[in-house]
């Protein structure tokens, strides 16, 4: 299978040439672990071909019958331990969790059960010197800086569901967040109705919850079902809300 390709427009390319030249701050890693996880809103197909793509490099065993991480049998689950396993392998660079924008960084340990995440540390510090674009190779290095360049956006804190979750627990997400805030869009018609999976309307609900209550760690815990994660999961027409400090 062909490799996904991280690919920015490249008008995007220039606004971040321009933030790297002008000394405009994003946020960089702090040192604590990090992890790769699917995005809610990705589709059933993106999901399995991400898993063909890694699982064509990596051994995803542990994702097979019998093996810890086997269970639950979803995509959403398997999806992302191997794209964890991706990321982790080739040097936990925010282009190895991109995985055309199906992919994004997790600061919460999203294991589960007796399935482990593993994570060797923060994220790079410094992404690889060639970014691909529009089938154009540009490289960065001659830049002097070591800036992580937000392919999916600039960073920030958002909140989602952890893959391994039961369905149950993630009904009761979003019973519990939609009882205090608007989950419209998440309904028959809304922008975030689509996909229609339990794992991202309750991402949607507990991230809009997480925002409108001051964004504090306990606002995503959510009985250890809920991670924080650095980059916005927002696709298409859905929009997850970020509150700025």
């Amino acid at each position: 299978m062909a490799k996904p390709s991280f690919t920015l427009p490249i008008f995007s390319l220039f606004v971040l040439f321009s933030l790297l030249y002008s000394g405009s701050p994003l946020k960089m890693a702090n040192g604590q672990k990090t992890w790769c996880i699917a995005n809610p809103l990705s589709s059933d197909s993106e999901l399995a071909a991400n898993i063909e793509y890694v699982c064509s490099q990596l051994d995803c065993r542990l994702i097979e019958p019998d093996g810890p991480c086997f269970e639950p049998d979803t995509q959403m689950h398997h999806a992302s331990y191997v794209m964890n396993l991706y990321y982790q392998t080739y040097g936990r660079h925010r282009a190895n969790c991109d995985f055309r924008r199906s992919g994004v960084v997790s600061l919460t340990d999203p294991s589960y059960g007796n399935c482990t995440f593993q994570s060797g540390g923060a994220l790079a510090e410094q992404e690889p010197s060639v970014i691909w674009c529009n089938n154009m190779s540009t490289s960065i290095t001659s830049l002097g800086k070591t800036w992580h360049l937000m392919i999916m956006g600039l960073q920030g804190n958002w909140c989602v569901a952890k893959p391994g979750t039961s369905d149950d627990l993630l009904q009761q997400n979003i019973n519990f967040a939609c009882n205090q805030v608007d989950c419209g869009p998440t309904h028959s018609g809304g922008a975030c109705f689509y996909p229609t999976t339990l794992v991202n309307h309750a991402s949607y609900a507990m991230n809009l919850y997480y925002q409108t209550t001051g964004r504090k760690k306990s606002s995503c815990d959510f009985r250890e079902t809920g991670l924080l994660v650095s980059n916005d999961p927002s696709y298409g027409n859905c929009a997850y809300q970020y509150s700025h400090d």
